[in-house]
């Protein structure tokens, strides 16, 4: 399946779904509503803020993949 396919059929699930609940538990940030949260509701949105940090940490950066690309370039070429 293409990516546009999926994009399509997934960009109109609605709140009233298990998947769209899990959307809108990981996307909330209003303090008043993460207080009313179930211990199963802050486990689904701190893994899920435990998964995003973890991307956010292996992300490299844009000096380090220049660098990369640097060497690359003079191994090839010399």
């Amino acid at each position: 399946m293409h990516y546009s396919e999926w994009l399509l059929l997934v960009g109109g699930i609605m709140e009233d779904t298990p998947l769209g609940q899990v959307v809108l538990i990981r996307k909330e940030n209003d303090r008043d509503r993460l207080k009313s949260f179930t211990r199963h509701e802050h486990r689904i949105r701190n893994e899920w803020r435990e998964y995003r940090a973890g991307q956010e940490k292996n992300k490299i950066s844009p000096e380090k993949t220049a660098e990369h690309f640097e060497k690359m370039f003079a191994g090839m070429f010399g």
